[in-house]
């Protein structure tokens, strides 16, 4: 666990302190969720003082794709420019299909797209996940000569850095070339120092607390969010994707034994067709971040039975609502649910995710305690103001000693 920091160890007064992120998404009104810890973690670092802007690597898609895709379609969508309170949002447009990823270096298109549109010259450039944002962060800090970080999210250290020889050498070049490498969770440090020999540190986003003061009452969030008051709900929140465990969900709920069980769906993606037809299963899309506690809290238990994971948002925002959890034992999920904290799973069982619901179904007491448990655990480590202070820090050690700090 991150310790406490002093003030004066943070160094917090970093006016004039002028940093560039570059990532793949952000929230805007057409998707409030898409990135919604990037916009945590840059409205806690703006509210301490440092001048910030950020750049969205968005891949080029042809119109006629976009017709046929719904998610595709809500890409393109996105506007090119926008402000969110004092930071400023810009989406550059690059070339980056799997064909091109394969064969071509959508690294330097994207690095020529950020130095084209640079907002003000920076002090210091940070990227999220490695391909192609943190390679392209690295040859813009090259151009620039300033320094970068690199924070490692999760699928780029599980999935896309052992793709191919391509792309583990893709992975090896952005943690060997970053001047300070940064994982989400304590497992994805360990997987990076195996696959490169370099040492990572761990540093895990956060949320922002106040969205969650105390937890709201059950009956209370379904009547606001016109839910069954008297029926158990099973919550599942995210991207509909099979990656995500999605069918092994619904192949759960499929069971006669969770029959009276109501699988809610809150999220968009492939899958959502799927989700639809299923009987004792409603899906709900476009849900705006203000309710992603409401939700939480109408759950009997949030489940997440993914194949790979870094150290998912969704599950410490359902630690700080006090909702029970059951999600698969992969990636950094043991290190939040560990120590009795929540039910663990193997993934791609949709038998042992059935049992552990009705197993939580039939023991409510059990479950709140190890809900009560993982709600303390995430207000001790996970406050999203905190940890920004520890990345400002990182910062100011960057660009005033030359050289990281041991966080």
């Amino acid at each position: 666990m991150l310790p406490s920091p002093r003030s004066s160890d943070l160094h917090l007064e970093p006016q004039g302190l002028k940093v560039l992120w570059l990532t793949s998404s952000y929230p805007w009104p057409g998707n409030t969720y898409a990135g919604i810890f990037f916009q945590t973690q840059a409205q806690a670092l703006s509210g301490l003082g440092v001048d910030m802007a950020i750049q969205v690597a968005v891949p080029w898609t042809p119109r006629i794709v976009a017709w046929v895709s719904a998610r595709h379609a809500r890409r393109r969508a996105e506007p090119r420019h926008q402000v969110d309170g004092r930071i400023p949002i810009d989406r550059l447009l690059y070339f980056g299909n799997r064909f091109q990823r394969c064969m071509g270096r959508p690294h330097l298109g994207v690095a020529r797209q950020v130095l084209k549109n640079l907002p003000f010259r920076p002090d210091l450039i940070h990227g999220h996940y490695a391909y192609p944002m943190g390679l392209a962060v690295i040859e813009v800090a090259r151009r620039l000569g300033i320094p970068s970080v690199i924070t490692l999210h999760g699928s780029d250290v599980n999935t896309q850095a052992t793709e191919s020889a391509l792309s583990s050498r893709r992975f090896q070049r952005t943690v060997s070339g970053a001047d300070r490498v940064l994982c989400v969770s304590r497992a994805l440090c360990e997987r990076t120092r195996q696959l490169t020999g370099i040492s990572a540190s761990y540093l895990p986003i956060g949320i922002d607390l106040r969205r969650f003061p105390s937890p709201m009452g059950r009956l209370e969030a379904r009547a606001a969010l016109d839910l069954p008051p008297d029926r158990p709900i099973v919550l599942y929140m995210g991207f509909l994707d099979p990656s995500k465990g999605v069918r092994v969900a619904l192949e759960a709920l499929a069971q006669p034994s969770l029959a009276g069980v109501l699988g809610l769906f809150v999220g968009a993606g492939p899958l959502h067709s799927a989700i639809a037809t299923q009987a004792n299963c409603l899906c709900r899309e476009g849900v705006p971040n203000p309710l992603v506690a409401h939700y939480l809290a109408a759950a009997d238990m949030l489940i997440l039975p993914s194949y790979a994971e870094g150290l998912p948002t969704v599950l410490v925002e359902a630690g700080a609502c006090g909702t029970p959890i059951i999600a698969t034992a992969v990636g950094g999920i043991p290190e939040l649910l560990g120590d009795d904290r929540g039910r663990m799973i193997a993934p791609g069982s949709s038998e042992a995710l059935k049992e552990a619901i009705l197993e939580t179904l039939a023991q409510p007491a059990t479950a709140q305690r190890q809900a009560e448990r993982l709600r303390e655990y995430v207000l001790d480590g996970f406050d999203a103001g905190r940890n920004a202070g520890h990345l400002l820090k990182i910062y100011q050690d960057l660009l005033v000693q030359g050289e990281p700090s041991p966080t």
